[in-house]
Order: structure tokens, then sequence, then C-alpha cells
């Protein structure tokens, strides 16, 4: 069976596509990128798990108004690829108005012919 090889442009063309389905909550694309035995980290310690991530974006309770990205740094260690990525945005989540630059940390693994998220963490940084 193929298998899609790491690089640099791999990784960057994945977190293109998983921020472009994040701005309009494409549940299809995100579950395709996210493995189903996803682990994150929120920024006040929650424990998030694919279908949680899934389901906010269902319920409309996560909505990006405004975003962009900056990807800081990638490194590739055989199959998997570790990513920093600095998001500006503007939106609301719960009900609760949020603004501001946020660090995300990803583990992207090869599995046969895509890459998946396997362990994310993000946090709001300080303006």
């Amino acid at each position: 069976m193929y298998k899609t090889e790491i690089t640099r442009e791999n990784v960057v063309e994945a977190e293109n596509k998983l921020f472009s389905a994040q701005l309009v909550s494409n549940v299809e694309i995100l579950d395709q990128l996210l493995h189903d035995d996803l682990l994150a980290v929120a920024p006040k310690g929650e424990i998030i798990t694919k279908e949680m991530d899934l389901n906010s974006h269902k319920a409309k309770t996560m909505i990006i108004e405004n975003a962009s990205i900056e990807i800081d740094d990638i490194k590739i260690m055989g199959d998997t690829a570790l990513s920093i990525i600095t998001m500006t945005a503007k939106g609301n989540v719960m009900g609760t108005p949020l603004e501001g630059r946020f660090r995300y940390f990803r583990v992207w693994k090869r599995f046969d012919d895509s890459l998946k998220i396997i362990g994310a963490s993000f946090m709001q940084l300080p303006d």
C-alpha cells in the first residue's frame, strides 16, 4: 500500500486544510484530519477528544469570524511531524466572545495514505 511521505510541504498543506475546515466547521474534513484516538489539551487543562471537537463544530458552539495563521515551525521525525502554529482570531466559543493570538502545538502522524493529528495543545498568548 502507498504511504504518504511526510515532508514540510505535506504538513503545511494539512495545516492549511485544517484551518480552512475549522473556519467553516467542515466536520467531514475535520473527521478525515483528526485521528480517532486524538487527545488535545485546551488552555485551562481540559482534555479534548476527537468526538468533542467534532461535536463543537456540529453544534456551532465555536464560531471563528476572522482569523489567520502563521506556521512557526515544523519538525519531522520518521512518520511523525510536530508543528507549531500561531493563529490570530476573533470569534465566539459557547456564547463567550474570544479574540487574540493563540499558539497551537500539533502532532501529525502518517497513516497509510494520509496525515492525521494524534495530539495537540493550544494556549492564548499574552497581548
